[in-house]
């Protein structure tokens, strides 16, 4: 293998390793809230994604920080999808929405609205902060949190999590309203679904 393709693999295993384990410590915040808040079912959706998150899912870690988008945005920093465009149409990178940074430097994007859309909160989370690329399906990846519990997003913004099973193909390239795909041409908040699907790899055909 070449040097070039050496990097690479070394990189994708190492974003994995990072999803993996940020996946892992959202999914144990939840259990432990649901010991003093009840079954998903019964969380207060109601609430904006800042104070959901804080309430139910900041318990596991001793220190977080916040910032904004907006101030995010005024050092420099662009978002961009795995089309590799420019991304600020996403509520969750609106300049309004939080970031919070947890103690590892891992950065969780909260929306600042409190619209409670199938009783669903979506999240965005970069793996390493406000170090490049800030590309969504590289180091930025995206979590729904749902009566169902903490999952990799895999659903268009109308749709019901429970009621949606998407094949490895459908999450690559089928129909999604929002173009939330994990592919070269679309948005990529399918790809953390992807990876999961592939049994915690990324593959040769993903938009990498």
């Amino acid at each position: 293998m070449t040097m070039p393709s050496l990097i690479a693999n070394y990189q994708k295993k190492q974003t994995v390793s990072q999803l993996k384990k940020v996946y892992s410590e959202l999914s144990q915040s939840a259990e432990l809230a649901k010991l003093k808040y009840g079954d998903m079912s019964l969380w207060d959706y109601s609430l904006n994604g800042t104070d959901f998150f804080v309430k139910y899912l900041s318990s596991s870690y001793n220190q977080i920080s916040s910032t904004t988008v907006g101030s995010a945005k005024q050092l420099g920093i662009i978002y961009y999808n795995t089309s590799g465009k420019e991304e600020d149409s996403l509520i969750q990178l609106f300049d309004s929405a939080d970031i919070i940074t947890l103690p590892s430097g891992v950065q969780i994007f909260c929306a600042s609205d409190n619209r409670a859309i199938k009783q669903r909160k979506f999240y965005m989370v970069d793996l390493n902060g406000f170090t490049r690329p800030n590309k969504i399906g590289r180091d930025i990846f995206s979590f729904s949190v749902s009566t169902i519990g903490v999952r990799p997003t895999n659903v268009d913004d109308d749709e019901i999590p429970a009621n949606v099973g998407r094949t490895r193909d459908e999450l690559r390239d089928g129909p999604s309203k929002q173009n939330y795909n994990c592919s070269r041409n679309a948005r990529g908040l399918w790809c953390s679904a992807l990876i999961m699907a592939d049994g915690w790899e990324i593959r040769d055909d993903y938009p990498w």
